[in-house]
């Protein structure tokens, strides 16, 4: 007899959990930026750069663990990758000098992230789930922004009362004893496993999604750079928002304290919006989908740019649409990788996807703070970065069922 709830649903929930504790302290990483600067000394850049180099190793280790997801299966190294993690946020704790967070937290932290982040959660949802696919991922990948959200408080009310090393400490035992548990006690690879098939259907029967898939047994399928392309500029119109809205809003005569509430707002609309964007992509298909979600970007950024105080309804338009669309875009886009790439080197494809869209975070937001810093305001980039993702809609558009094939 089969169960009632079809175990894929616990994975989900496991894979979830785990992300979001364990993700939760590297997005809480601007808490702890003053305490650092103060303990360390230099300037705000030098102390971001430990996250920078995180960001940059985070993205080039998404290939090798690709190709270890392929091997061995994202269990093992979504396992392995948590106990590394809660290491370096133990370790982080210890440091004495400063070229030391930069080795633990931005290379050693950097690797490990890749391994408990896109690549292996994509890879284990890809496995258990077909026609819900959406949904599960959205679910799965909710658990970023949520982690944001509800870590960068805690670590900010941890440094205030125990300073910044106890707090770290306190987030990586966090990690070995619930995130850890959780993966090693629940999490499965396939549903194979247990004897199951993937949305729990009945031994022998259809896929129930009507996409077509690609045996990536070799080679790149035909798009795929076209993909790549559509990520990175994902990236950028993406991180460039992130970095630079509490800037602007500064700018523009909010003051830091709005700012940052509205900061955190858009996190939490960003969880509500993976899980709406996931479930709607199962009914109306990833490209309609996306393509919605470029168009809150562009109503987004441009109620941004409108955005002054005493217009509070503008503020909150810019909030909503590109909060929603924040969290919609990664599981969509995911979904859309994995509905059409199948086989024995997904992890491999996924990977190189992953440097795509890293290379895309840090390039969105340097080149919106250069075009401030050459034109003085915001208003040349934030257009780029509208148009970014509508370019980013358009790529994946191209790139149809038909046309991803076997090169």
């Amino acid at each position: 007899m089969r169960p009632k709830i079809f175990y894929g649903w616990t994975v989900a929930a496991v894979v979830f959990c785990a992300f979001m504790i364990s993700v939760g302290p590297r997005q809480s990483f601007s808490m702890f930026l003053l305490a650092l600067l103060e303990e360390f000394g230099g300037s705000r850049s030098r102390i971001a750069g430990v996250f920078s180099v995180h960001i940059i190793f985070y993205g080039l280790s998404g290939w090798g663990l690709g190709v270890l997801v392929d091997r061995v299966g994202p269990r093992k190294v979504l396992i392995g990758s948590t106990m590394v993690w809660a290491a370096t946020l133990l370790i982080c704790s210890q440091v004495r000098e400063f070229w030391q967070l930069y080795l633990v937290f931005g290379v050693v932290g950097g690797l490990a992230d890749g391994g408990i982040s896109y690549v292996p959660n994509n890879a284990v949802i890809a496995r258990w789930f077909v026609r819900y696919r959406g949904l599960a991922t959205g679910w799965v990948l909710a658990a970023l922004p949520l982690g944001a959200a509800l870590f960068a408080p805690v670590a900010q009310w941890g440094i205030s009362r125990v300073g910044w090393r106890s707090t770290y400490a306190l987030f990586g035992g966090l990690v070995i004893t619930t995130s850890l548990p959780l993966l090693v006690g629940l999490l499965r690879n396939d549903p194979r496993e247990l004897g199951l098939q993937p949305d729990g259907r009945p031994e022998g029967s259809a896929v129930s999604r009507k996409t077509a898939t690609v045996d990536t047994a070799r080679g790149f399928p035909t798009g795929y750079w076209r993909i790549f392309c559509a990520n990175i500029l994902r990236g950028m119109s993406m991180y460039a928002l992130v970095v630079h809205v509490a800037p602007y809003l500064v700018d523009v005569g909010f003051s830091k304290m709005a700012a940052a509430t509205a900061f955190s707002g858009t996190f939490l609309l960003a969880t509500i919006g993976g899980l709406l964007a996931g479930a709607l992509s199962d009914r109306i298909g990833r490209l309609p989908t996306y393509a919605g979600i470029a168009g809150l970007y562009v109503v987004g950024y441009c109620s941004l740019l409108a955005t002054r105080p005493g217009h509070g309804w503008i503020l909150g338009l810019c909030l909503v649409t590109a909060g929603l669309a924040s969290g919609g875009a990664p599981p969509v886009f995911a979904a859309l990788l994995t509905d059409r790439l199948q086989g024995p080197r997904l992890g491999h494809l996924l990977g190189l996807q992953n440097i795509g869209f890293s290379f895309g975070s840090m390039l969105g937001p340097f080149l919106a703070g250069l075009a401030f810093d050459w034109f003085g305001k915001y208003t040349l980039a934030f257009v780029c970065m509208a148009a970014a993702m509508v370019g980013s809609s358009v790529l994946a558009s191209m790139t149809t069922q038909n046309r991803l094939s076997r090169a």
